[in-house]
């Protein structure tokens, strides 16, 4: 018997599981469009933009995006934060260590806020719904529900879609005075 020779029962093995790798990657295409959209927060006219460091923005990968990040959210300036980890998430969508920061410097800007802005509020719900349905470990689904209920009051059930569970719990746009009465009623259960 030839020294290369592989018995037809182990090629077989090797195909399906080479397929089955195959089909255990992420799925980036499905995904709904409320997660990916960073715009109307991440690139208002507030902004702040250093010249310096956003003007290479293209060249820079979203893992540089998402360290200088995090370094700006352990400086506590919040603003660039929320900027350079939007740009992340954009660059690199099923990155779920950067989308977790990102959520969390939307949620301190948005605990920053005397009167709560809903469109900043319904940004962080999405984000963190994001977290909490399409992560792959256990630990950042829990963190993403443990925030969805501090935002809302609410969990996702267990198989309700995104949209119904969206449908719930957002804000209207125009009412701030809600968003203030969804928090008080989640501190208080």
């Amino acid at each position: 018997m030839p020294s290369n020779f592989v018995p037809l029962n182990i090629k077989k093995q090797l195909l399906l599981a080479m397929l089955l790798a195959a089909l255990s990657q992420p799925v980036l295409a499905r995904d709904s469009d409320f997660s990916q959209d960073t715009t109307p927060i991440a690139h208002r006219e507030q902004s702040l933009v250093s010249s310096d460091q956003l003007l290479d923005i293209g060249t820079s990968t979203s893992s540089a995006l998402r360290l200088e990040g995090e370094q700006s959210m352990r400086f506590n300036n919040i603003d660039r934060a929320v900027l350079v980890l939007g740009k992340s998430v954009e660059m690199s969508p099923a990155d779920m260590d950067g989308r977790i920061l990102y959520a969390e410097a939307l949620e301190k800007k948005l605990m920053r806020q005397k009167t709560q802005d809903p469109q900043l509020h319904n940004l962080v719900v999405k984000q963190w719904l994001y977290i909490a349905k399409k992560a792959d470990y256990m630990d950042q689904k829990m963190q993403g529900t443990k925030h969805l209920s501090s935002l809302t009051g609410q969990r996702p059930r267990m198989w309700e879609t995104e949209d119904r569970f969206l449908a719930r719990v957002l804000v209207p746009e125009g009412n701030a005075q809600q968003v203030a009465n969804r928090k008080t009623a989640a501190k208080t259960e």
